[in-house]
């Protein structure tokens, strides 16, 4: 078996990083204004940009990255090096992608650097991720069950959506918000979301043991 060399992961990590951190950016200094135009203050326009998955997880993607790039050997760095922390997070970023792309693509019709920010952050950075677990990230002990502790981040998300929406009236996708859908149907909506979100973590599951029978046989 050819051995890989550890700069090219390490690139790879480097340039999404560098992506995710841009993107992010770019989307706070476009809509930060647009939210204090509205009346809200910066700390209330901050938290509004925290209540999307999108920022949410690109953020988690873009620290992560950054950790093992710089500090690999520390407590952090040697916690997101998991194979079970590499996959999950690689389920997150991979809805963000999907969830984008199928449900709400033609709702965003943006250009210029707006644009840029919104494909990177849902196309680009799911895609080198993906690419970088698929290359590079140690398969051995998934198992899963493993899939339902990866579930805690969207309940945990879902949950808070809810509470924020109940408060402020604000909820960050039209398949949340309880105002016009009603709870009813908001909540099959989330169930059907979280039914996807344990379908896709058992095929990553599924392709890491084929990764690893394929690497036994070599």
């Amino acid at each position: 078996m050819k051995k890989i060399s550890p700069v090219a992961p390490r690139v790879l990590l480097c340039l999404i990083a560098l992506i995710a951190w841009f993107a992010i950016a770019a989307q706070f200094s476009i809509s930060i204004p647009l939210l204090l135009a509205k009346g809200m203050t910066y700390g209330e326009a901050v938290w509004r940009m925290f209540g999307y998955l999108t920022i949410l997880t690109n953020v988690l993607v873009a620290v992560v990255c950054t950790v093992l790039l710089l500090k690999p050997d520390s407590a952090p760095g040697q916690y997101f090096s998991r194979p079970g922390v590499q996959t999950a997070v690689t389920l997150y970023i991979i809805i963000v992608g999907l969830g984008y792309n199928v449900l709400l693509r033609n709702h965003a019709p943006f250009t210029g650097l707006h644009r840029l920010s919104d494909e990177s952050l849902h196309t680009v950075v799911p895609l080198m991720y993906l690419l970088y677990w698929l290359l590079y990230v140690p398969k051995s002990g998934l198992q899963a069950k493993d899939s339902l502790l990866w579930l805690i981040y969207p309940l945990a998300y879902f949950a808070v959506a809810m509470l924020r929406g109940g408060s402020s009236g604000f909820y960050p996708y039209p398949f949340l918000n309880v105002t016009n859908l009603g709870y009813a149907r908001v909540m099959g909506n989330a169930a059907m979301l979280l039914v996807g979100f344990f379908v896709l973590a058992l095929a990553l599951v599924a392709i890491a043991r084929l990764k690893r029978n394929s690497l036994a046989t070599d």
